[in-house]
């Protein structure tokens, strides 16, 4: 059988037992979540076998890196099943679950596999293990600032100044409209919070209490106080990102100086994970900014469709990645980067080709600079 069609085999029966699960009680899963976790199961796959042909160490490494941040997909769709067939008696498994897993491991695997990428191209001559431990020491150490405090308190989302605002005022939400059979307006609410009493919103003097209960008066509808709560955790994920975003910047940096030969389709699935990072991105902004629960729901659902986009372009620079070493001229150019780095230039791919075609004109020098072998005079 051949290499595409088993790896084509292999996802569909993933795909089909991931279906066949749906039958035990689980999670609502919308369409869109379902795409791109399933386009993530692709990218899994495709890194396991990208690991086993890849002729040189290090740059399997870095699909080990790879294979290991889109494993994640088997914890995503595990996450359906949390709080109904699995853990069903513990009322905060799933908010741990979503804390831990859905975001911290997620954003520091994304962050790694980036960021050792950068760091191989940086540190070539470094052996393996010194490039495993800077990039550990660098996404570690962001990680370790960002999320202690999760870690020295499961509950630490519920503890927050924001949070600890809205339960007073929640509390003096219920008082108002018990005494008065009433719902009140934001300034009536103010005005009940009684002064110089052990409470944070009581202790602001009247202008500053008016306006601190003006702003976190929307999240008392309904399940809004959910974008109040995540808040801290979204924007964690967000200079995790950023993070990200600084490393692949700083890749192609190194790139545009130096030019120094590099595996094939490697800079442009870079360039997707530069897009992916940004969305990230979006996505977590877009919900801080939003205050009404279920408009943060349909923007996520918007923007999955948009990650799953270029989760399926990922795919195709993985599978060009897996076809090109596969061959003998690509294993040739990946030994020759290895062992004799300065005397080969750079891989054209098809993406190269392509822009050159369509970008360049035909002319002798450009012939000469960018002669194609396939290309045959009249």
């Amino acid at each position: 059988m051949r290499l595409t069609k088993r790896i084509g085999v292999i996802w569909l029966l993933t795909i089909a037992s991931l279906l066949v699960s749906f039958l035990f009680p689980h999670a609502e899963v919308n369409a869109v979540g379902f795409i791109s976790n399933a386009l993530q199961f692709l990218l899994f796959f495709l890194s396991l076998f990208l690991i086993k042909y890849e002729t040189v160490k290090k740059t399997k490494c870095i699909f080990v890196n790879f294979a290991a941040f889109f494993g994640m997909a088997f914890l995503f769709h595990l996450y359906n099943f949390i709080g109904t067939l699995l853990y069903s008696q513990e009322s905060m498994a799933r908010f741990y679950y979503f804390q831990y897993v859905s975001n911290a491991l997620y954003f520091f695997l994304l962050a790694f596999s980036v960021c050792y990428v950068t760091i191989d191209v940086l540190f070539r001559d470094f052996r393996i293990f010194q490039k495993y431990f800077l990039t550990a020491a660098i996404v570690g150490g962001f990680f370790v600032y960002y999320y202690q405090p999760y870690f020295s308190n499961p509950d630490y989302l519920y503890t927050t100044v924001e949070i600890a605002e809205w339960k007073e005022l929640d509390k003096a939400y219920a008082s108002f409209k018990e005494e008065r059979g009433e719902e009140p307006t934001a300034e009536e609410l103010a005005a009940h919070i009684r002064p110089n009493q052990a409470t944070l919103l009581s202790r602001l003097d009247d202008q500053e209490r008016t306006k601190r209960v003006l702003e976190l008066f929307p999240y008392l509808e309904g399940a809004n106080y959910k974008n109040l709560l995540f808040k801290p955790l979204y924007m964690n994920n967000i200079k995790m990102c950023v993070l990200s975003v600084g490393l692949i910047f700083l890749f192609f940096g190194y790139l545009y100086k130096k030019d120094p030969p590099q595996g094939a389709y490697i800079e442009k699935m870079m360039f997707f994970f530069l897009m992916f990072c940004t969305l990230e991105i979006f996505h977590a902004w877009s919900f801080i900014k939003t205050i009404e629960w279920q408009s943060s729901l349909q923007l996520f659902e918007v923007g999955q469709f948009l990650s799953a986009f270029v989760l399926a372009l990922i795919a195709v620079f993985f599978a060009l990645r897996l076809r090109f070493i596969t061959s003998a001229y690509g294993e040739f150019y990946e030994q020759e980067i290895v062992e004799h780095p300065t005397g080969i230039t750079r891989w054209r791919d098809a993406v190269d080709n392509m822009v050159i075609a369509h970008f360049f004109q035909r002319n002798e020098l450009v012939g000469r600079m960018f002669v194609n072998p396939k290309w045959k005079k009249p």
